[in-house]
């Protein structure tokens, strides 16, 4: 289960559980190359996917062309 600091692998909507009842499992949008971020109240919140979704600059309909 990815935790803060790894790399986001999927793209897509996560599931966020906080520790200690901090607050309120809730969803977040990560986005793939980017690390899973720090909870300010808790110490290592937990993020499983719930909607894996391409991010649609990668998307090879929406890519932008090369200029040749």
């Amino acid at each position: 289960m990815p935790k803060p600091g790894d790399v986001v692998q999927m793209s897509g909507i996560y599931r966020v559980t906080h520790d200690n009842n901090h607050t309120q499992p809730h969803d977040v949008t990560c986005v793939a190359g980017k690390k899973f971020p720090r909870c300010r109240g808790c110490e290592e919140p937990q993020f499983t996917l719930a909607n894996p979704a391409q991010h649609v600059e990668t998307h090879r309909l929406f890519k932008k062309k090369k200029v040749t």
